[in-house]
């Protein structure tokens, strides 16, 4: 009996850890997302086909009660993911659990799984507000634990043995159920660290905007996306930057790029549109605007700069300027040819005398 027991342990902790490992994996790989219909079907099947495994290596008991940690896994949904993914998973269970057989011990768990679906989430978030994940676990594995103590007490009306199974089944499930968390949460872990490693691939590590290679990814993503109508290049570059590196030093040069990216942040219609392409160039993409609402955003970058006093580590001011080059497209979305006109457009504004903008449109060239 001892031995059945360990053993349905083991099997029980080996199962729930691969459905957690399952569940993560089936997360976007995003900072912020939202799950689609698809996903939470997948999850929920997933997370019932799991229940089921779990019933299958239950300790059997009299009266065909079946004592396993399927409860684990709603525990996990509900923390995790919530109700809409836990609630319909804790009904299918149900379900699953009288293709082992339909007789009272069946329909009470059905029945009881039925009113702490309706609970148990109300009850989390409650919990989840005041403690940490693992204490907020171990408490509702205590609610299934004391739920699933109750109803064998009115299926044996043996209170001595009913106490037993109680403690002995907190003790056993809370230990599970602190390993399994422990794994999801060494899961969520490296899904976070992976999403900072991709984050900062896409990041120039100096201004924080992105890099030239999220630009050109960006830029592809445009040229075949036919919800966008409109689209265009600002393309800037600093005046005289290298006057700036050989008069205050390549530290005052950092520290004048950072704040230059930091007007362009707070400029761009979009800020997630704004590109570090080189070394004191910069790039902005704007959709969907009018070509004389696109002229109005560079004149404005222009001007914002030419007004600002820059600062250096020193504390004393500079003032500078940039050059801009405006390209725009509202037909032919070629984004090669456009970047090339944008580029063309603001070597014409240095060669014109600097810190003016020159724009033009591919349909006119």
């Amino acid at each position: 009996m001892l031995t059945s027991i360990f053993l349905n342990t083991i099997a029980n902790v080996s199962i729930l850890s691969m459905a957690s490992y399952i569940l993560v994996k089936l997360i976007p790989k995003k900072r912020h997302y939202t799950l689609g219909l698809k996903q939470k079907l997948w999850m929920i099947g997933v997370s019932s086909a799991t229940s089921f495994l779990l019933m299958l290596f239950s300790v059997d008991m009299p009266q065909d009660v079946k004592l396993d940690l399927r409860h684990v896994i709603f525990i996990l949904l509900v923390y995790y993911f919530g109700s809409s993914i836990a609630v319909p998973t804790i009904f299918v269970a149900s379900l699953l659990r009288f293709l082992l057989g339909v007789n009272s011990a069946s329909i009470r768990a059905a029945a009881m799984y039925a009113v702490l679906a309706l609970i148990v989430p109300i009850l989390s978030k409650k919990l989840t507000a005041r403690f940490n994940q693992y204490a907020v676990m171990v408490m509702l594995n205590m609610v299934f634990v004391l739920a699933s103590a109750l109803n064998l007490y009115f299926l044996y009306y043996d209170r001595a043995a009913t106490i037993a199974i109680f403690f002995s089944l907190l003790l056993l499930s809370s230990g599970v159920v602190i390993i399994v968390t422990l794994f999801t949460e060494d899961l969520r872990k490296s899904f976070s660290l992976y999403l900072d490693e991709q984050e900062h691939a896409k990041m120039d590590f100096l201004t924080g905007l992105y890099n030239v290679r999220e630009f050109n990814k960006k830029w592809q993503k445009i040229q075949i996306d036919k919800s966008i109508k409109t689209t265009a290049f600002i393309m800037l570059d600093i005046d005289h930057f290298k006057w700036i590196n050989d008069n205050y030093g390549h530290a005052n040069g950092n520290f004048v790029l950072r704040q230059l990216a930091t007007i362009l942040k707070i400029e761009a219609p979009d800020n997630e549109l704004v590109y570090r392409i080189g070394g004191e160039e910069f790039c902005l993409i704007l959709n969907d605007l009018s070509y004389t609402d696109q002229q109005k955003v560079a004149e404005q970058i222009r001007a914002k700069v030419a007004e600002k006093e820059f600062l250096l580590e020193n504390g004393n001011g500079i003032q500078l300027t940039v050059s801009v080059g405006l390209a725009a497209s509202a037909q032919n979305k070629d984004m090669k040819k456009l970047f090339r006109l944008a580029d063309r457009c603001l070597y014409d504004a240095k060669n014109q005398g600097r810190n003016q903008v020159v724009g033009s449109t591919m349909e006119t060239e």
